[in-house]
């Protein structure tokens, strides 16, 4: 044989057949789970897209009652106040 072909990647007969398709079955495996994987990333990026509005919203909403809570302490401690001035 000439050095060129010893070279050369080939498959030797002692490299048995199941070895083979073993890796081409983990390759098809691989390949699907990367599918499925691709496919839920992209729902659940679409979910998100459709609830960025209502995050808005409930955030606006924690705004107004962090303000009503804050108007209803001053509010209690001004009725406690008024009940101690109370001779």
């Amino acid at each position: 044989m000439s050095e060129a072909q010893d070279r050369q990647w080939h498959v030797d007969k002692k490299v048995p057949l199941a070895l083979i398709m073993t890796i081409i079955g983990q390759t098809v495996v691989a390949a699907w789970g990367a599918s499925n994987l691709w496919t839920r990333v992209g729902e659940l990026e679409r979910q998100m897209q459709l609830a960025a509005p209502q995050f808005e919203r409930i955030i606006r909403l924690e705004t107004k009652v962090d303000g009503i809570t804050g108007s209803l302490s001053e509010i209690k401690a001004l009725i406690n106040r008024r009940i101690e001035q109370k001779p």
